[in-house]
């Protein structure tokens, strides 16, 4: 079971324990690794008009548009429900929301009712990845509070 049923995606033990040495790689070799933490809007929404058949196509569809704009070594984890991990190694924290920030603009065109929130982490050695996890997770939380500011 390495790879989430749903969506196709490393499933959360299996894609953390790589994105673990993605983070080894990084400390060893002293190169970049983000960490990006999403959370896709609506789901429970989508659920309750929907049915669940309605909410599992929304995160298809949302892995599917990761995917496509992504390169294919980055890792892709289902975390949780409707969030997700995408640690993108040997980019910049730059270049990385570049790249998540086109992948919302994507998501968003296929169907204008739907969207995600992210916040994103450079890895900053000795961090381990909980800690990583913690700072990308608190990144997207600051960014969904000056939004509703």
């Amino acid at each position: 079971m390495g790879t989430d049923e749903l969506t196709g995606v490393w499933a959360r033990r299996v894609g953390l324990a790589s994105i673990e040495r993605e983070i080894e790689r990084a400390r060893r070799t002293h190169t970049a690794l983000v960490l990006i933490f999403v959370d896709v809007d609506g789901l429970k929404k989508v659920n309750d008009s929907e049915g669940h058949a309605g909410g599992d196509e929304l995160l298809r569809g949302f892995t599917a548009t990761l995917q496509a704009h992504i390169r294919p070594y980055d890792i892709v984890v289902r975390y949780g429900g409707d969030e997700f991990l995408c640690a993108m190694p040997n980019l910049t924290l730059d270049a990385a929301r570049d790249r998540i920030e086109g992948v919302a603009t994507a998501f968003t065109e296929a169907d204008d009712r739907h969207s995600f929130g992210f916040g994103l982490a450079q890895y900053d050695p000795p961090e381990q990845l909980v800690d990583l996890i913690r700072r990308a997770d608190a990144d997207l939380l600051e960014k969904r509070r000056t939004e509703q500011e």
